[in-house]
Formats: C-alpha cells, structure tokens, sequence
C-alpha cells in the first residue's frame, strides 16, 4: 500500500512563507485526485502558540542519536504527535531535549525547532540564523525517515518534501537503505542550506558516504538532487524555466545546482489559487455585461476602502505593531486618491521592497504627483526584523501625506486596505509564483516585475510604456495580443555587468555596515536603478488607466483590466489541475 506524506519545515500552525499556503490547499486535493491517503508532518515548533496550543495525541516516540564534534553520541527522544483537520497532521517533538554548551549556536540555541515568530525566527544575526537552520533541518530529516515506521509500519510512502530543510529527508532515507518510500521534491523558491560537512551529516547519524556532494558546494540539494525522483517540481512553469535561463538564477542563487536542473528534469506545476473571491459575484457579474455596469463594484471597492480608513484611525500602535509614517495626515486625503498596496514577508533577495521605495520617492518627489497616489505598505519583518526595513520607515517621514507602513501582520484591516485598494504591487528580484491571485481576487490590479509566476498570472497592457521589449521577451510565451489584458508588467532592460550587479545585490555586504541599510547599497547599482526606473512608469502606466473614462459602449478600462483578470486566474489556476498534474508524476513511476 502507499500513501502521501508531505513534508514540510513550515505549516499552518507556524507559518511564514509559500508553503504555508501551499499546504491549506494541496494536500485534500491530491487526496480527492488520487485517492490515497494524504498527510502531512513537520516539526514541532514548540514556542510558537499556534503551534504549542494544538490538543494533540501522542502517536509514538522514537530515539535519535545526536552526535558531538567529538563522536560522543547522545539519544535525543522525539515525540511524534497527530493533529487531524481535514487530513492527518504529524508533529516531531523534541523540546525536552536539552542541547550541550558545546552544541549550542547562539545564546539563545538551547533546543531544536526554536522559532520565535516563525519557524525560521533563530538567532540574533543571519550567521546564526543559517547555521542553526541547517543543523536543525538535518535533525528534523533524520526523525522523519526514523518516524516513518511508526506512522503504518506497513506502508510504502511517497514522500513529497518542500525546500531544502525538508530535502534533509531524502539523505536520511537513502543513508538508512529505506528505498521502498519514494522521493520527491518541490522547490518553491531557490535558497540552499549553505555548506553541509560529513561532520553535519555524521551529528544526527546521516553516513556522509551514502549521499555524497560535489567536492565544492557541497549542500543539502546537491546531496540530495541525485536521490530524488525526476522530475523535481517548481511552483510555476516560468519559474522552472527561470531556474535554468534567468541570469540571477543560473548564475547567483542556484548556480551549484544546474548539473541536476536542466529540464525535464525540472517541471513547474502552477499552483492554484490561495484565496476565494472576495469581489461580490452580483457587482461582477453586471461589470460584465454588454454594456458593463461598474456602479455596484465601486461602492463595494468605496465601502471597502472607507472601513480600512476607519481602521487605520482607530489603530493604536505599540512599540511592536508601529506605523510609520503621519496616520491622520494620510487618511485625511485617502478617499480622494487611489491606493497602491505592497505586502508580504521582507525577503531581502526576493521582495523588493527598496525597489519599490526608490521608485515611489521618485515618482513623489515630483509634486504634481502627490495628489494622485498613496501607497501603504504592510511588510511582515524578516531576518533583518523592523530594523533591516528603515528606509520604508524614512520614506514615510519624507512624504507624510502619501506614504503609510505598518510593519507587522495588520490583522484589523488589511483585507478591507487589499479590498478599497486600485492596485497590487510586487516588485519581486525573482518570484516562483507570487501574490498576484490575491490582489485580484480582492478587487486589486496586479502590477509586478516580469518574472516567474507574476508573468503567467498578469497579461501586460501593450499600450503602456512600461511595455518594454523586455517584458515582451518574458511575456509572449504565455499572453499573445488576443489574450485580454488584465495588469502591468514591467522590467528593466539588461546590462552587460548584469551578473556582476546580482551579486553584489545578492551578497548584502550592508549588512556589515554601520547603518545595515540595504537602499544605500543597492541604489546606485545599474540593475538596481532600471527596476525602480522601470517600476516608476507601470505606476505612472497604472494611474493614467485608472482615470481613462468609460469608452463609447461604457467600458471602463480600469474595471476592464479588474474584471479580466479575476476571469483569467479563475480559468487558468486551480488545485484541482495542480493535483492531477503532480499526481501524474507521483503515481505514474
């Protein structure tokens, strides 16, 4: 008999990034496309509530040994936990466990799975953050492959693993001979574990000899990429393809790992959508009418942004959940002007927040400018915590009227922000999928970078000027002329000292600096100016459509734009397709 078991370093009950979402959805789908039993297990992050709270039962246990520098090896007991809710959840526990002074990683490194905030909140600096990460990744797939037994003993499992900390697993499975489960592995972004020594893999029993590495760059994947199944699953089809053709990816991020990539090694299986449609179905449905009828989907998009207002003012901040920025001098002028929204975690190779800022200060430092836009940013700190995003904080102070941060998970009125907002913005350095389904299905307009998922989610405006020749280089694979267009794309054009300039954005030498402001550093870097100069115009791009008015037979192109995309992610990304195409793969070696 086989079964499914997704593993996975984050989830629901500790979340943080993609796969979170990913598993909200996909584990019931691949259960209801195939039929066979699906379940999840991840660690237990022991000091996150949602996590620590759950009435779970006991399953088993089972002991691991932990072995020192030295060889000394000590038995680590590891409880393994069942929570069901809509499929059965498995948590590895190991809080008792005290780990030596001369194991220890940082000041605050005294068990496994120590997350503050998150899963991968550890440590007091990124050395720290990387190192305990690694160590606690190769503990956690040394349980799983121990756990398996435990969770039928008479089952042959497809083991589906998500990133790297979870590919930890394939080197314990094959270090143990346990060849009946078979290996699979999704990578929702292209981040690696750093270095991995035989003495890493002998500390939580792993033979080194048994999942060898390249003699340089030797890491979790490139152990564990030749002891998977073919192919390796992405979560967009252009980020599969960004993997092995994109300058950032072929040559910074994933550069050891292109041996093992090229396709069809290498298959994207587009996720579906992470949310349900929030625009009212009635107001849609007239805006798509013949003659279209917008009235019922502005006073929804009116109401919407008049309560994210009201909650904006009522909001008190604290020295943890801050605003930055002048709260009543923006909301005094908030229902006169269109809303630009950015969210989502601060990756600091990923996101582009200090694009974004480059570019609205240029865009605000024209004065002309400031009556027409306001852009509220809801950036969820990452490793460099609220310190590291200081130069959205200083954006803010400049231009109080137009710029507002809220530097936490805005739980009080994000979704009315998303739902009032004209346009979603996501200036991503790379992106494996992307936030693009959100913003639409909130009622927003995407407007992203051309790159990975964001360019099969938005069709561009070919009209705009910020349709450059370089996004029709990206685009044209997905969209052609006949496809409706639904948003903006934009994206610099390339220059000859490309890599040279991903590199230098890559290795955040600011991080040595007094100030640890990444703006500072990256601004005058030639890639880094053609992506805010680029963004700078799809947001000029954006406002002159958002006031275009309606043409003779009463489209609006605005609302036009809206209502196309909702449409085209409703028809082209579903769980459902995502199911049945990794089940292809899955139950068809």
């Amino acid at each position: 008999m086989r079964k499914n078991l997704l593993v996975a370093y984050e989830s629901r009950f500790a979340r943080c990034g993609g796969i979170t979402a990913v598993l909200n959805f996909l584990p019931r789908y691949l259960r209801a496309s195939s039929g066979i039993t699906t379940s999840v297990i991840t660690p237990f992050h022991h000091r996150i509530p949602s996590t620590n709270t759950l009435p779970v039962r006991l399953v088993g246990d089972l002991q691991l040994p932990f072995f020192s520098k030295s060889g000394h090896a000590i038995k680590v007991n590891v409880n393994v936990y069942q929570y069901d809710d809509g499929w059965a959840w498995y948590f590895l526990d190991a809080k008792e466990f005290v780990l030596p002074d001369t194991q220890r990683l940082a000041k605050d490194d005294g068990r496994f799975f120590s997350g503050r905030n998150h899963p991968y909140d550890v440590g007091s600096n990124a050395a720290e953050q990387w190192s305990i990460l690694r160590r606690d990744a190769l503990f956690f797939g040394a349980a799983v492959a121990r756990a398996l037994p435990l969770l039928d003993a008479n089952v042959r499992w497809n083991v589906i693993m998500q990133d790297w900390q979870a590919a930890t697993t394939a080197l314990a499975l094959a270090s143990n001979g346990q060849h009946e489960h078979r290996r699979f592995l999704t990578l929702h972004n292209s981040y690696d574990s750093g270095a991995v020594g035989p003495d890493d893999l002998r500390a939580v029993s792993i033979h080194p000899e048994r999942v060898p590495g390249p003699e340089e760059a030797s890491t979790v994947l490139s152990r564990a990429l030749p002891l998977v199944q073919k192919p390796v699953f992405t979560v967009s089809e252009q980020f599969a393809r960004d993997m092995v053709t994109d300058t950032f990816q072929v040559r910074v991020m994933a550069d050891h790992l292109q041996r093992e990539l090229p396709l069809p090694n290498l298959v994207g299986v587009n996720n579906g959508l992470f949310v349900s449609l929030a625009v009212p179905e009635k107001a849609l449905a007239k805006a798509r009418e013949k003659r279209p009828d917008y009235s019922a989907l502005q006073e929804w998009k009116t109401t919407q942004k008049k309560a994210a207002i009201t909650s904006l003012n009522e909001f008190q901040p604290t020295p943890e959940k801050p605003v930055w920025g002048n709260k009543k001098s923006f909301t005094a002028q908030a229902e006169k002007i269109p809303w630009f929204v950015l969210a989502g975690r601060d990756d600091t190779r990923q996101k582009g927040y200090d694009v974004a800022c480059d570019a609205i200060r240029s865009f605000l430092s024209n004065t002309a400018n400031r009556m027409k836009a306001q852009f509220l940013f809801f950036p969820i700190p990452g490793d460099e915590g609220q310190e590291g995003l200081g130069f959205l904080k200083e954006l803010a102070n400049e231009f109080q009227e137009n710029v507002l941060v809220l530097p936490f998970i805005f739980l009080e009125g994000y979704q009315a922000a998303l739902q009032g907002a004209a346009f979603g913005i996501m200036p991503s350095l790379y992106e494996p999928f992307g936030m693009a389904n959100e913003f639409y299905l909130n009622g927003a307009i995407g407007i992203g970078r051309a790159t990975g998922g964001l360019v099969q989610q938005i069709v561009p405006l070919q009209t705009a000027a910020s349709f450059t020749s370089a996004v029709r280089k990206q685009s044209s694979k997905w969209h052609n002329q006949q496809v409706p267009a639904t948003g903006f794309l934009y994206r610099e054009d390339d220059l000859p000292n490309v890599v040279k300039d991903w590199r230098a954005l890559n290795d955040a030498k600011y991080l040595q600096s007094t100030s640890r402001n990444r703006l500072e550093e990256r601004k005058n870097l030639g890639l880094f100016k053609g992506m805010a100069v680029a963004l700078k115009q799809a947001i000029e791009d954006a406002l002159i459509v958002y006031h275009q008015p309606p043409g003779e037979k009463g489209q609006q192109p605005y609302f036009s734009l809206l209502t196309n995309g909702i449409a085209h992610l409703q028809r082209g990304f579903s769980w459902d397709l995502a199911a049945a195409e990794y089940n292809s793969y899955i139950l068809g070696g």
